[in-house]
């Protein structure tokens, strides 16, 4: 995925991609449509979505006679948090479902981390 596919004019917005073997794990932060002109809690300023893509491939007619094996994004898991707080604090269990080996689902928590606002606004 690229920065573009996520941009909203006016809009704060940030992803993370991490992949393995056969799962693409996609983590976006989108920052809130505000309703008022009023200050809002750092915690209520942004959304956070889980997408979880497992690849597969299938086998697809493309005219009557022709046949093509082709790769398919399939959806496993999708989520919207409201806090960083209460996506990380469920990261661990639903990354365990998929990812077997323990390193590569410690590496996908410390790239989830670069979404968290504290550490967002700090490098500004």
């Amino acid at each position: 995925m690229k920065k573009e596919h996520f941009k909203v004019k006016g809009m704060d917005t940030e992803f993370v991609e991490f992949r393995h073997k056969e799962h693409n794990i996609l983590f976006t932060r989108f920052e809130r449509i505000r309703l008022a002109e009023e200050t809002v809690r750092e915690e209520a300023r942004y959304l956070y979505f889980i997408y979880l893509f497992r690849k597969e491939h299938k086998v697809t007619k493309t005219k009557k006679t022709n046949m093509e094996m082709g790769p398919y994004n399939i959806i496993c898991f999708n989520k919207v948090y409201h806090t960083f707080e209460e996506m990380v604090h469920n990261l661990y269990s639903i990354l365990s479902e998929y990812i077997l080996d323990q390193n590569e689902v410690f590496k996908c928590l410390n790239m989830v981390q670069k979404l968290d606002p504290k550490n967002y606004h700090d490098k500004e």
